[in-house]
């Protein structure tokens, strides 16, 4: 009687429900700590459970969907598997594990890093983790913390259409006769080249541009004055103002020759452009500091491109800066190593 009562009775696996349901509320908690707008879906969105949702500069509603993974780990695998079709630029997925132990940690992968493991049969992305492989490098630098938290609100803010790039002529001039004395300094026995514009233009974006738009295109405006005297110190192909760089973009350059102080021109195209293209300004003089801290305190973003020379003029800024000296000398026909 027994045994035909046990024939009857169906096996069923374990409910994996409530692990799923605890990997959910740890992953919101956590979203929260960093100041996430976080929801649970209503419906069945691509087998997403979250989305974060934030609101632009620009009023538009920029949103992320989150899938959201437990794993109870031991010495054996277990596999972790996502549909190819659900990996999409606004998709990103939290693995939690708890072991034997209860220790717990949360692991943030982005689509990129997803597109890397292997495909199965199914058409799925899939993973095998254990206790030992999740402290690999490859598991540890994906634990979630402040870092990829703020990796998070950068994929939540407005991607731009544009890249425009000032440049201060006056800056440029003086940065180049510096360079050229300091590497003529360090490396006596190299003959320096005169700088082409698009190699020095196109080496500042190499080393400095880390903004995406999206139609990959980068206006580039050299603001020259006419009581200097760039020109003779750098060569400028006026029938040829435009070129590609390796990623992709196409970079345009104007040629503005003005009477006026150049850091006034510069300011009126910022006024104009900042609210929709990404800004790179290559300047340095303390005529831009109370624009650039009022911008700042905006909430405005920019990238400052300057020198490591000090004349008394050069300028202040809490923006991301880098130093054109880099760029100048690999226009000078300087290795990387040399630099």
């Amino acid at each position: 009687m027994l045994a035909k009562t046990l024939k009857n009775i169906r096996i069923t696996k374990m409910d994996n429900k409530p692990l799923e349901k605890q990997a959910q509320s740890f992953i919101i908690s956590q979203l929260i700590k960093f100041d996430f707008k976080v929801n649970e879906l209503s419906f069945d969105e691509k087998g997403s459970d979250l989305y974060i949702i934030k609101q632009t500069k620009k009023h538009h509603l920029k949103y992320l969907t989150i899938q959201c993974k437990g794993r109870k780990l031991n010495d054996k695998n277990t596999s972790v598997r996502i549909p190819v079709s659900y990996v999409e630029n606004n998709f990103i997925l939290f693995i939690y594990t708890i072991d034997d132990e209860k220790n717990e940690n949360l692991f943030l992968f982005f689509p990129e890093q997803i597109k890397e493991w292997k495909i199965n049969s199914k058409n799925e992305y899939s993973v095998s983790i254990n206790k030992d492989r999740i402290k690999q490098i490859g598991f540890q630098e994906k634990i979630f913390n402040k870092q990829l938290a703020y990796k998070i609100d950068e994929l939540l803010k407005d991607v731009k259409e544009y890249t425009s790039i000032f440049i201060d002529g006056i800056f440029l001039e003086k940065s180049i006769d510096w360079a050229y004395k300091t590497y003529s300094e360090i490396w006596p026995e190299k003959k320096l080249k005169k700088p082409n514009l698009i190699d020095v233009i196109n080496n500042i974006l190499e080393f400095y541009n880390r903004y995406k738009t999206e139609k990959k295109i980068i206006n580039c405006t050299l603001f020259l004055s006419s009581s200097f005297s760039l020109e003779q110190r750098i060569n400028i192909d006026y029938e040829n103002l435009k070129f590609q760089t390796k990623n992709g973009n196409q970079v345009r350059i104007l040629i503005n020759k003005t009477n006026e102080i150049i850091a006034f021109e510069i300011f009126e195209e910022l006024d104009r452009l900042i609210d929709n293209d990404n800004i790179v300004l290559v300047a340095s003089d303390q005529i831009y500091e109370h624009e650039l801290s009022q911008l700042k305190s905006k909430g405005y973003d920019m990238i400052i491109v300057r020198s490591n020379y000090r004349d008394g003029s050069d300028m202040y800024s809490e923006f991301r800066w880098g130093d054109v000296t880099l760029a100048i000398g690999l226009a000078f026909g300087l290795e990387r190593h040399e630099l």
